[in-house]
């Protein structure tokens, strides 16, 4: 008489779609790379490293803070505000830049996605924080409001 937890002899043992991941990964790791896979990395590598020299002043300004906009800002208003008399075009030039700086900030925000602190694991948030301890809990239900009806 067999269990359930004992396979029988003539039933393979199924794997889980973990361990196929697993194997799947381990196998592709034990390949060595192709002369075409190398070449495409390395192209792949430079074009990445020129793409990145191009855009380096993009970058720039996302990694300026809005403190510093407003400060730039301010300061290309007083400077159109300086040379409005000696020449109107440079003082609108100034004055367009002193607003968009200004705005930067804000165009930026709704631009791009916020960066979360949730970490993500195949499409979940994972929570790796600690659990609060037992007596946190007990104290919050103990001052929670009961339910009204």
């Amino acid at each position: 008489m067999s269990g359930p937890s004992q396979p029988e002899g003539n039933q393979p043992h199924r794997r889980s779609r973990m361990e196929d991941e697993v194997l799947e990964i381990l196998y592709r790791t034990d390949q060595p790379s192709s002369f075409a896979d190398h070449v495409r990395r390395k192209t792949a590598r430079q074009r990445q490293s020129r793409l990145s020299t191009v855009s380096r002043y993009p970058r720039l300004l996302r990694q300026t803070g809005p403190g510093t906009m407003l400060v730039a800002s301010i300061g290309a208003a007083l400077l159109a505000m300086l040379v409005k008399d000696a020449s109107a075009i440079l003082a609108t030039l100034l004055a367009l830049a002193s607003v968009s700086l200004l705005l930067a900030p804000i165009v930026g925000r709704y631009r791009r996605p916020g960066q979360s602190d949730v970490k993500r694991w195949r499409g979940r948030d994972i929570d790796l924080s600690p659990p609060p301890p037992a007596w946190v809990g007990s104290l919050r239900d103990r001052f929670r409001k009961p339910p009204r009806f």
